[in-house]
């Protein structure tokens, strides 16, 4: 299985864990991940403030064009940000033939046309449709047996169509979290917004958006929260210490990608395969029970 792995600005910063384990799943799933060359940041930040729309729309359809010319694959984004933008980009450019027209007149200048026949996915909906729970089962060497998982999807994974899952109830993390052999955890804010594009603006306001996720999943039982977004990875992560300070919670709360649990019920190792050492609240006393 051959596709594009669109890395973006997250998986090489701040969601390098995130890479890691990826990469690792891929190698135990036989998937071949291909790095499109010349890629460029997808301007998720610059949307977010109300950047141009059609420097947007350009940066994500340049990437798309090199993709098309590369080779043709799916591309692929662990990032729900990066995710958004390729998709949503993608389905305008496809069902707007006169925007197309004026995109490939600016790609022109470096070389470059989109005729529209690339696929822009989540990392889930590769792992869910393509790969398949039950292969993702048979590739389990240490079962999660006994630990408990609330799955958080957030406001973007499955969105903006719901192509791939619901995005009122999504299911495919949930659902792959059970092969792994974790015990799934349903808590009503697995896809509420956790505020990560306004934390450095609106603090207070954010804060209380991540404490409410996390008070939630511990009360339904969590030991640990997964998540397949590098920006809800960060906000609900590295930020509790100071969530803290501003709501007087006391969160403790392990926050990992789904990535990171998979490469470590396929046997590799804790740091170089699922590089749980990267995280900012050890996971090592809710995972104890599997040998991380």
């Amino acid at each position: 299985m051959d596709y594009f792995l669109y890395y973006g600005c997250s998986l090489e910063g701040g969601g390098v864990h995130y890479m890691i384990s990826t990469e690792a799943v891929a190698k135990g799933l036989g998937i071949d991940f291909h790095e499109i060359e010349d890629w460029n940041c997808c301007g998720a930040s610059i949307a977010y403030i109300g950047g141009n729309e059609m420097q947007s729309i350009v940066l994500n359809a340049r990437n798309l064009a090199l993709a098309e010319a590369q080779g043709g694959y799916d591309i692929v984004a662990p990032c729900s940000s990066c995710y958004i933008m390729l998709n949503k980009v993608n389905h305008e450019l496809q069902t707007n033939p006169k925007l197309l027209d004026q995109v490939n007149e600016i790609l022109a200048e470096g070389g470059l046309k989109y005729s529209g026949k690339i696929r822009a996915r989540h990392l889930l909906d590769l792992l869910y449709n393509d790969v398949g729970v039950e292969k993702i089962k048979a590739a389990v060497k240490k079962p999660l047996t006994g630990v408990k998982v609330a799955a958080y999807y957030g406001c973007q994974t499955t969105r903006p169509f719901g192509e791939y899952d619901s995005c009122e109830n999504p299911h495919t993390q949930d659902d792959i979290l059970a092969a792994l052999g974790a015990e799934g955890v349903d808590f009503g804010q697995r896809v509420k917004c956790c505020g990560s594009g306004i934390f450095l603006t609106e603090i207070d306001k954010c804060a209380y958006l991540v404490k409410d996720i996390i008070e939630s999943a511990a009360a339904g039982g969590a030991q640990i929260i997964s998540t397949a977004c590098p920006m809800c990875q960060m906000n609900l992560e590295i930020y509790q210490q100071r969530v803290n300070a501003i709501t007087g919670a006391s969160l403790n709360m392990p926050v990992v990608f789904v990535t990171q649990l998979m490469a470590l019920a396929f046997g590799g190792d804790k740091d170089s395969a699922a590089a749980l050492n990267r995280l900012v609240v050890p996971a090592g006393p809710a995972l104890q029970a599997v040998g991380a």
